[in-house]
C-alpha cells in the first residue's frame, strides 16, 4: 500500500481521471496494489449471488467511489444499496450503501476491519461485511448485531 504525505481533500480527489486507482482515506490517497486472481474470483462470486439476491441495479464492484466525508471517499469491494441510484449520477454523488463488502487481502486487512469498517458505520452504512479466504470466515460487522460465520456457516443479512 502507498500513502501520499499531502492532504488531500474529497474535492481534490474528484479532480482526478476516471479511473485513478485510489481511495481517500483519512486525507491520505491510497494506492493499493492490484488484486490477485483469488481476490478477484471471491469478488465476482459475491457479486453474482447479491446479483440473484437484490437484482442487478442494487449492486456493483470496485470501483465506485463511497464518498462519507471531506476526507473520505472509499471503494469497496462490492456494495448494495437499498435503492437502485440513478444510472446517471455523479461519482461524488452516488448514496450510500446500506452494505458494504470487503474481501480481505493481507496487505489491506488492518486498514479493511478497522478503519474503513468504523467510518463506514459511523457514516451510516448498516453493515459492513469482511471476507477472509484464507481463513474461511465472514465478519458482519454492524451497530447493533456484529456476528461471525466460519466453514460452512450461513450468514445472514
Amino acid at each position: 500500500m502507498r500513502t501520499m504525505d499531502a492532504v488531500f481533500t474529497r474535492a481534490e480527489y474528484m479532480l482526478l481521471p476516471e479511473g485513478f486507482p485510489a481511495q481517500l482515506i483519512e486525507g491520505c490517497l491510497v494506492k493499493n496494489p492490484s488484486p490477485t486472481y483469488g481476490h478477484q474470483f471471491f469478488i465476482g462470486r459475491i457479486y453474482t449471488r447479491l446479483r440473484e439476491l437484490v437484482g442487478e441495479r442494487r449492486v456493483v464492484m470496485a470501483p465506485c467511489d463511497i464518498p462519507l466525508d471531506d476526507l473520505n471517499v472509499y471503494q469497496p469491494d462490492v456494495v448494495v444499496w437499498a435503492e437502485a441510484p440513478a444510472l446517471d449520477v455523479k461519482q461524488d454523488d452516488n448514496p450510500l450503501p446500506i452494505l458494504a463488502l470487503e474481501v480481505l487481502s493481507p496487505s489491506t486487512e488492518r486498514q479493511d476491519r478497522i478503519v474503513k469498517t468504523r467510518r463506514l458505520l459511523a457514516c451510516g452504512v448498516k453493515e459492513v461485511w469482511l471476507v477472509d479466504p484464507r481463513r474461511r470466515e465472514v465478519a458482519v460487522a454492524s451497530i447493533r448485531d456484529p456476528r461471525e460465520a466460519k466453514g460452512d456457516e450461513v450468514v445472514h443479512s
